[in-house]
């Protein structure tokens, strides 16, 4: 699996962080090595049973007074909701040529 590490340098020393694991750190006056050390760190903490990845469901009340959030999910049991996006894409290339054409 591939993590991202947040790696910056302040008075000759590097400070590398697991972006999606904050608490993994290391220290050290070389690049590599304190790469390394993160590695080792991010893999025996996920892999000594010392966390477990769980997905939950937050739920949400019905009106949020967010726009994009109060109007998800408005079309999951449309059945022309396809065509719907089918006829978009056909518009948009339709668009496209024509912006193409001048």
């Amino acid at each position: 699996m591939i993590y991202d590490v947040i790696l910056s340098k302040k008075d000759n020393q590097y400070l590398a962080r697991v972006k999606e694991w904050p608490e993994i750190m290391a220290y050290d006056k070389m690049r590599e090595k304190v790469i390394r050390q993160v590695q080792t760190q991010l893999f025996e903490y996920l892999t000594q049973q010392q966390v477990e990845v769980v997905q939950i469901e937050v739920p949400l009340p019905t009106k949020t007074n967010n726009p994009w959030l109060d109007k998800f999910g408005w079309f999951k049991d449309d059945p022309t909701f396809d065509d719907l996006q089918t006829e978009i894409a056909a518009y948009r290339r339709e668009i496209d040529k024509e912006m193409a054409l001048g």
